[in-house]
C-alpha cells in the first residue's frame, strides 16, 4: 500500500511539474507577443496633404446663390388687411419669389404673394385677414422658382420673426 501511495505521489508531482511548465510556456508566449505588437491602435498618424479643386470658370462664377431678405420685426396697423410691408426680390437673384407669412404657432397662412421678379418690390400688401393688436410669431416662407417656361421649383427658405400689430 505504501508503494501505491508513493507511486501516486510521484505521478502527482510529475503532473504538477508539467502543468507549471505549461503555464510558464504560455505566459512566456503571451509576453513575447505583447512586446512585438506595436501600438494598441492601428490608426496611421500621418495627415493627407490639403488639396484644391480646379473648376471651370463661367460668367456666373461670382454668383453666391439666391439672396433672401431677412426680417426681425414687422410692424403693421391692427385690424387692417391692407398694410405697408416691404417684400422684395433682390436684383441679383435669377429666380422668382413667392413669399408667404404664416402664424408659427398654428401654421395659418395670413399672406401669400404672387410671383415677384428679381429687382421688384412690394410696398403694400393685402393680408388674408386683419389681425387684432398683439405680437405674433410668424414664419416668412420664400418659395423660389426658376425663370424657365415651367417655373421649376428651386430651393426655398423660411425665416422666423415677430409681427407686431398696433
Amino acid at each position: 500500500m505504501r508503494d501505491k501511495i508513493k507511486n501516486h505521489k510521484g505521478i502527482f508531482t510529475a503532473v504538477l511539474i508539467l502543468l507549471l511548465l505549461l503555464v510558464g510556456v504560455v505566459t512566456a508566449i503571451i509576453i513575447m507577443n505583447m512586446n512585438n505588437q506595436g501600438p494598441v491602435t492601428s490608426v496611421d498618424h500621418h495627415f493627407e496633404q490639403g488639396q484644391t479643386k480646379e473648376t471651370a470658370k463661367s460668367s456666373d462664377s461670382d454668383d453666391p446663390g439666391i439672396k433672401i431678405p431677412g426680417y426681425t420685426t414687422i410692424k403693421i396697423p391692427a385690424n387692417q388687411k391692407e398694410v405697408e410691408v416691404v417684400v422684395t426680390n433682390p436684383n441679383e437673384n435669377k429666380v422668382y419669389f413667392q413669399v408667404s407669412f404664416l402664424i408659427t404657432k398654428t401654421g395659418e397662412q395670413i399672406y401669400k404673394s404672387q410671383l415677384i421678379k428679381p429687382g421688384d418690390s412690394l410696398y403694400k400688401i393685402k393680408l388674408d385677414k386683419a389681425l387684432k393688436a398683439g405680437k405674433y410669431d410668424i414664419t416668412v416662407k420664400y418659395d423660389t422658382f426658376a425663370m424657365d417656361a415651367d417655373y421649376t421649383p428651386m430651393n426655398g427658405a423660411t425665416l422666423n420673426c415677430s409681427l407686431i400689430a398696433e
